[in-house]
Order: structure tokens, then sequence, then C-alpha cells
């Protein structure tokens, strides 16, 4: 039941229902008054630019949905004019996909009405009809388009934030996976899936992060703190991000903690006390998407306080054979507890819009800092072969006009369904159109049965209506999240919106599947021979953006310490960010990689053991960016600065080795440069030791060795995760250095 009252809740239920209200309502009008043909024409034309709406501020909004308005309708009228004359008509498909596909060069928005204006001129609407037909049919074509666009910012426009809110409501649960996944550590340290899944998840909370900053710092209302909304959803996004970068920071050596503990009950207590900060997040995120007020959640003082009594015991304990650093480490992760919780108390505050406290919501941050923009170029910068975006257009293009030859050809009928599964199909990644295209052949033959079965038990219009609200609403909800089942449930939804105006027979339904079939194979062949775009071309450029990033971001931390300049908050977060967003990027490409032929992938085993490396150091350098600010007061670690230089000298060696494909040059022996640290570690617990025989259980010895404990562990496994990725990333330059380019 909760996992149904969050779909609900989601944007992408959302989707559907104004996806599936704005296309049935007009059939419903269209049976009662005898006027389907042209329902039908206005549903399809809310449809296309339906599918090209995407999350954003109205006037982004506006500019998209009424360009696909006015678009659309000319794209099919032009291509159902000049239909009949089959040379003209292959060239001016060829035209019409190149300049819908070029487009993405201009963005996500561009990209999205480009497909639509595909789905346009591929759907047959108007071909064969008399030439005043098709001026009608164009005309309600717009009529649809304008339809779904009013709609749309009505409801942007009475709930400007009610997409942005559902995304961070779901980055919230999210979280909360995240945290039931890394629990889970404490107790099956060992356990190689849950490290896989907690990397597939911390990969998918850094892009829905992102995209509600991109969404989020696009409102102006919200930058200038105008509306108590805004100012609530700024404040609830950085506590998100705060909350997963503490989160991050807990992770430490569960191996090394589950040896030496797991004779005792701390780290189900542990476990039981992070799983329960995550059922929080879950409340959290439930009540951002359905915009309630919750009541500050309330902290864990009493499982914290137990945990510290117990932690006590043990380390009181006069038989203790647990060395004094693994306690030390233990006290760190229960300090980092507190910060969670203080953190996530806090930003349950924040649900309620006009809290005092959120006034201060910038708290010195530069916002607009922190938008994302893209570097896109110029329109002539990509009519070059060398541009990905160029290669796509002439690819999609070529395949559409084979997809036409081969319909006439084989004379098939209604053989505009083989080039319109090839515009939904053929993507610029191989391994994504090959998902796709799998996926579209299996969903059409089940929903082709689904649709078979209710067209034998039915025979009514007011039936058809009736099964197409719960299909278009379902199809709408899952066609971007799940490609497979919404393609299922979009092939019913097609077959009983033509069933109101002709009869599908058996033959019909067949034929879609055939057509199906045809354009999914040429999608295919097109994807693997024409300017095959396989993962490989990008993975070296993702390589280099996570080194950089891993080394701005662990500079950045760094100086604080050794006090060459306090911790800034912008230039700080700034570079958590890029960090974040570029290891998110790799680990897509990684898994996008593995769906390309086994000759156009690199060694798997090596890239995923580096991708998991600078996931780890981003991790270490997170524990060390969450104690900054207390640490860098209490000490001045100016020993820090020749480890600091080499290991960017040494993220340096790698990023060069990987971009000349040449063995990296390797600095000997980081760790030795800790030595100060080390030392000064073994001496502090040596003195602790001391004092607990001696039955001292307070000291001032407790602080400052948890605090060097903390530093000393935290920079050596900085050490050895760079040391690692610079191993993978020579075994990668070894093994496929004539891929890499």
């Amino acid at each position: 039941m909760a996992k149904f009252r969050q779909y609900i809740s989601s944007i992408y239920f959302s989707n559907g229902l104004r996806m599936t209200w704005c296309i049935v309502f007009p059939l419903i009008i269209g049976v009662y008054t005898d006027h389907i043909a042209e329902a039908i024409n206005l549903a399809i034309g809310a449809l296309c630019v339906g599918l090209s709406d995407s999350p954003g501020t109205w006037q982004e909004k506006a500019k998209g949905l009424l360009g696909g308005t006015f678009i659309n309708p000319i794209a099919a009228v032009c291509m159902a004019i000049i239909m009949p004359y089959t040379v003209f008509a292959e060239i001016y498909l060829f035209f019409a996909v190149f300049a819908s596909a070029i487009m993405s060069i201009f963005g996500n928005r561009a990209t999205m009405i480009g497909n639509s204006i595909l789905v346009a001129v591929s759907l047959g609407v108007g071909f064969g009809l008399p030439l005043s037909n098709i001026g009608v049919m164009g005309v309600f074509l717009f009529i649809g388009g304008l339809w779904y666009t009013l709609n749309s910012l009505l409801l942007w426009q009475i709930r400007p934030y009610a997409s942005i809110e559902k995304i961070l409501g779901e980055s919230y649960i999210l979280m909360s996976q995240y945290f039931e996944t890394k629990a889970q550590l404490f107790t099956q340290p060992n356990n190689n899936s849950l490290q896989n899944k907690l990397f597939t998840i911390q990969t998918k909370i850094d892009h829905q992060q992102e995209e509600v900053r991109t969404l989020l710092l696009g409102q102006r209302s919200a930058l200038q703190g105008a509306t108590p909304l805004g100012r609530s959803l700024i404040l609830m996004l950085r506590a998100s991000i705060d909350i997963f970068e503490k989160a991050s920071a807990t992770h430490i050596s569960y191996s090394e903690l589950h040896q030496h503990l797991h004779q005792t009950d701390l780290l189900e207590d542990l476990q039981k006390t992070f799983s329960k900060m995550g059922l929080q997040l879950n409340t959290l995120g439930r009540a951002i998407m359905s915009r309630k007020k919750v009541a500050e959640m309330k902290r864990h003082f009493e499982e914290l306080e137990a945990l510290q009594k117990k932690f006590e015991t043990i380390r009181d304990h006069q038989e203790r054979n647990i060395p004094i650093d693994i306690l030390a480490e233990v006290k760190n992760i229960m300090r980092n507890f507190n910060r969670i919780d203080r953190t996530i108390s806090e930003a349950s505050t924040y649900t309620d819009p006009k809290n005092s406290q959120n006034i201060g919501f910038t708290d010195g941050l530069n916002l607009p800092l922190f938008k994302t923009t893209l570097e896109k170029g110029t329109f002539s910068d990509h009519l070059t072969i060398k541009s990905i975006h160029f290669r796509h257009a002439i690819r999609i293009s070529i395949a559409m006009v084979a997809g036409m030859i081969v319909a006439k050809f084989f004379d098939l009928d209604r053989g505009y369904w083989v080039w319109l599964c090839i515009s939904v199909i053929l993507k610029p990644s191989f391994a994504i159109t090959k998902q796709r295209m799998l996926a579209r052949i299996i969903g059409t033959i089940l929903g082709i049965i689904i649709a078979l079965g209710i067209l034998n038990l039915f025979n009514s219009q007011l039936a058809f209506i009736l099964f197409l609200i719960p299909f278009g609403i379902g199809t709408f909800a899952t066609l971007f999240k799940d490609y497979r089942t919404g393609i299922t449930l979009l092939t019913p939804f097609i077959l009983l919106m033509i069933s109101l105006s002709m009869p599908v027979t058996h033959q019909i339904a067949i034929s879609r599947v055939v057509d199906t079939c045809i354009g999914g194979l040429i999608a295919f062949l097109v994807s693997s021979f024409v300017f095959p775009e396989f993962e490989i071309r990008k993975i070296k450029s993702k390589l280099l953006e996570a080194i950089e990033a891993d080394c701005e971001y662990f500079t950045e931390v760094l100086q604080s310490y050794t006090n060459q300049r306090s911790l800034d908050k912008n230039t700080y977060r700034l570079s958590r960010k890029k960090a974040q967003l570029a290891n998110a990027n790799l680990a897509v490409s990684f898994q996008n990689m593995l769906g390309d032929p086994k000759s156009n992938q690199l060694d798997g085993s090596n890239l995923y053991s580096f991708i998991a490396a600078s996931r780890m150091l981003f991790a270490h350098i997170a524990t060390l960016s969450a104690n900054a600010e207390r640490l860098s007061q209490k000490y001045n670690f100016t020993e820090l600065r020749i480890f600091e230089d080499s290991i960017k000298k040494q993220l340096n060696n790698i990023a060069k080795g990987i971009k000349e494909e040449e063995a990296i040059i390797e600095i000997d022996n980081l760790s030795d440069q800790l030595q100060f640290f080390i030392h000064k570690t073994d001496e502090l617990s040596c003195l602790r030791e001391k004092e607990l025989k001696k039955g001292i259980k307070d000291s001032p010895l407790i602080k400052e060795l948890s605090d060097y404990v903390l530093i000393t562990n935290q920079l050596l496994r900085v050490s050895k995760n760079v040391k690692f990725m610079g191993n993978y990333a020579n075994q990668l330059i070894y093994i496929n250095n004539t891929k890499l380019s």
C-alpha cells in the first residue's frame, strides 16, 4: 500500500494522468458527437506535443510546447501531401528527420521536441486522403497540440513547483534505500551484491539531485526566495545533499570492523539505528511529494545514547582484545550518526514553507553558481562527422528512409509503422538502441495479446474508452521509466483508439508485430554499421572528468586541514557537486558499455574496479570534509602539504596516462608521507591503553585519539584508492590500448 501511495504521488503518475486526460477527453467528445475521425486527429496532436513536455520554468515550457504545437502539424501535413510521390517523399523524410534529430544540440527540451516531430511525420496521419481532408487533419492536429499546451501550462501555473517536489521527494526515498542497503554492510561486510546495489542507488541519487538542482535553480522566484515554498524546497535540496554526503562519510573498512566486533551486538545496533534514519527519509520523501507538513522528526537520542553506553562497556572491558584504533573509528561513526540525525530533523522543519527559520535560506551561498550549463557550441560546430549529434542525425535519417523503402518494396499495409518504430527505437547509443529494440518487440507482442483479448470480449466504444483510461495512465506513467512495460500498455492503448473508428482484426494486429520487428531490425542494423556510437568512444573522457573532479574535491577539502585557507562554502560545494556527477556519469557510461558488442568494450573487470576505487575515494574525502570545519579549528596540519601535492600529482599522472595511452608514472609509497600521523596515532593509542588499564574512563586523550584515528585512516585510504586507480588504469591501458582512442 505504501508503494502504491508513493506511485500515486510520483511525477510519473502525474504525467500519465495529464496525458491520458488530454488524449481521452477529445475521444469521448468525438464518440458522443459522432466526429470520431476529427477527435482521433485532435488526440494525436495532443499526444505528439505531450511527448515533448518536460519540467522547467513556465517560459521554457511555453516555448517548447507552442513550438511543437505549430511544427508537428506542418511536418505531418507536408509528409501526407508528398507521400504519393515516392522519391520526393524519401528526400523530404530524410531532411525532416535530420532537422528533427540535429535539434538535440540545443539540449534536452529541444531533443524531446525533435522526437515528437519524428513521431508526427511517422504516424501516417492523412496518408492517402484528398488534399482538402489533409488540411482539415492538420487543423485538428494543431488544435490537439494547443489543447495539451493549455492544460500543461494551466496546471503549471496552479502548482509551479509540483514536478520539482515530486522529483525531490523521490530522491529522499532513494536515499532511504541507500541507508537501508548501507546499513546491512555492518553485518554483511563482504556481500558484493550489496556493494553493487549501493553503487547503483548512489548513481541514481546523484542524477536525481542534479535534476532537482537544475529545475529549482531555473526558477527565478526560488533563487530570489520570493516564495516560501521556493525557499523551503531549496533548503530541503541542500539538506538532502548534505545528508547524502554524511552518509557517504560513514564508509569505512566494514570487514575490519566486523573482524573485531562480530562477537558483540554493537554492529547489529549500528545497523538498526542507521536503518531507522533511512525510514525517516522515506517519510520525508512521501511528505514532500504530497506537499504535507511533517512534525519535526524525533531525534534518535535514546538509540544513540544506548549505542554510546554499549560502546563504553566494550571499550572499558578489562579483557578487551579490540584495538583502540578500531574503537576510535566506531566513535567517529557514532559522531557522524549524530550529524545525520540532526540534519534529518532540521530537514523535516523545512516541509513547513511558513517556518520563519527558512528566511535565511541562502546562508552565504551564491545559488546561481550551482546551475549546470551545457556547452552546446554553435549550430555550425556540429555540422561535422566528429559531432555525436550529427552522426546520430545522419544515422536515423538513413534508417527511416530505409524503413520507407522496405515498406514500399514489400507493399506493407500501413508500412509507416515500420519507420514509426525506427523513430522511437533508434537512439544515439548502440546499447540503448539494442535495449529498446528488444523491449519494443516483446512489449508489442504482449500488448497485442492483451488488446485482442479485450476486442474479443467487448464490442462497444464505451468499453474501449473505459479501457483507454487505465492503459493511458499506465503507459505514460511508465514509458520513460520502464520502456518495455510502457510499450506493453501503449500497444492496446493505440489499438483500442483505432478501434473507435474502424474494426481491428487479427490480421491488423499481427501486421503491427511484423512492422515492429522489421523496424527494430533496421534500427539495430543501422546502429551497428552506420557511424556506430559505442560507449567506448566516451569512456575515456568520462574517466578523465572523474579523475579531475576527484582531484579538485580532494584539494578543496585538504587545504582547510593545512590551514592554507578555510573551507569556502561555495567552492567546496561546487567541487563536491562536480565529483558526484562525474562519478555518476562514469558509472552510467560503464553500464551502457556492457550492452555493446564485446569487441567494442574496455576490460570490464578493471574498469568496474576503477569506478569502485573512485567512489571509495569520494567517500573518504567526504569523511574528511564532514570533519574539516571542526578539526581545522583545533589543529594545524602543515605536514599534510607534501601529501596533498603528491596525491594531486599522482591523480594527474593517471589522467595523463589515460589521455596519452601510456604507462602511468607511479609515485612510490604515498603512505610513507603520513608517518607523522601514523606515529602520533600509535603514541596516543599506547597512552590511552595505559589509562584504561589504570581505570581512567574520561580523558582529554579520547577526543584527540579519535581525531587522529579519523584523519590517519581516511588519508591512508585515500592513498590506497589512488594507488588502486593507477593500477586499474594501467591494466586498462595495457589490455585495451587499441580501444582507448
